[in-house]
């Protein structure tokens, strides 16, 4: 799996979806600071950050209901670690289909 950083698309997403969250003010200043892996979730966003700690899920902070460009229904979710640190990335397209583009936050939110 490639390594990159996320792009602001997905930082501006994050962000929204975790702006009423306790846990915002410390995960969205890190965001950009972050390596992540795409998932093999067949081409459906999902996104996993890369750390040398061991990590395990531990809860969902955040979901949302968007629209892919063809107008499929996406579940999005924010999961936290055993740590509460930003972990996953969730990008469920309700057919299996693979994300055309990536959904747009309906608020740009900025800290």
């Amino acid at each position: 799996m490639t390594k990159r950083k996320l792009t602001q698309s997905e930082i501006d997403l994050i962000s929204w979806m975790i702006k009423d969250k306790t846990e915002a003010q410390y995960i969205v200043p890190k965001l950009d600071t972050l390596m992540v892996e795409e998932m093999d979730d067949g081409g459906m966003g999902s996104l996993r950050v890369v750390s040398e700690e061991n990590r395990v899920f531990l809860k969902d902070l955040a979901e949302v209901e968007l629209y892919d460009q063809d107008g499929v229904l996406l579940f999005i979710s924010v999961y936290l670690d055993n740590n509460n640190d930003f972990f996953e990335l969730d990008v469920w397209k309700v057919d299996n289909s693979p994300l055309i583009k990536f959904p747009d936050s309906p608020n740009k939110i900025s800290y």
